[in-house]
């Protein structure tokens, strides 16, 4: 067995901890939030790619925040229009969102977003920075979950509303 000497280990420990200390710390998460969102389209979507006016809301109904107990809660409305289909509107994107939070301020953050299809469910996520308002700088994360869509509407009457679950995690 070979013996190490006492100063090598020394050593070791003293670089780990440098090591340790240079590293960046990790980030904080400042909220999170589980909510619903809702798509509008008009005139709906169908199987033929169109320009349709896009129209919705995030609502978080329940936020949970060490940092900043009186965020409870937000509703984030948004519209543009877009060109879609019902094989395309799953498409990735970007924008900006104000969030209307339920102590009167806001927060404005840029995203962009990619969806994916997991055994017949669409799942979004959309990342992005606060750019301005409440908890500016910080980065903040949604996923969304699209469960149960008619997409046989798609080939018939259109797809005119889809919802889902979401979740959102703001950190800094």
């Amino acid at each position: 067995m070979k013996k190490i000497p006492a100063a090598v280990c020394a050593t070791a420990v003293t670089c780990g901890a440098l090591v340790a200390v240079a590293a960046p710390a990790s980030a904080t998460t400042l909220v999170n939030c589980v909510g619903t969102t809702t798509v509008d389209f008009s005139p709906a979507i169908t199987d033929t790619s169109r320009t349709v006016a896009v129209s919705g809301a995030d609502v978080a109904t329940l936020c949970l925040s060490l940092t900043n107990p009186g965020l409870t809660g937000f509703n984030g409305p948004f519209s543009g229009t877009a060109t879609q289909s019902c094989t395309t509107f799953f498409g990735g994107g970007s924008g900006t969102e104000t969030l209307y939070w339920n102590d009167g301020t806001t927060s404005t953050w840029n995203y962009t977003n990619s969806f994916s299809n997991v055994n017949g469910t669409k799942i979004g996520t959309s990342t992005g920075t606060l750019s301005a308002g409440t908890l500016a700088g910080s980065s903040v994360t949604q996923t969304i979950t699209f469960a149960n869509l008619d997409l046989t509407a798609c080939s018939t009457t259109g797809l005119s509303r889809i919802s889902g679950t979401d979740t959102w995690t703001i950190t800094g």
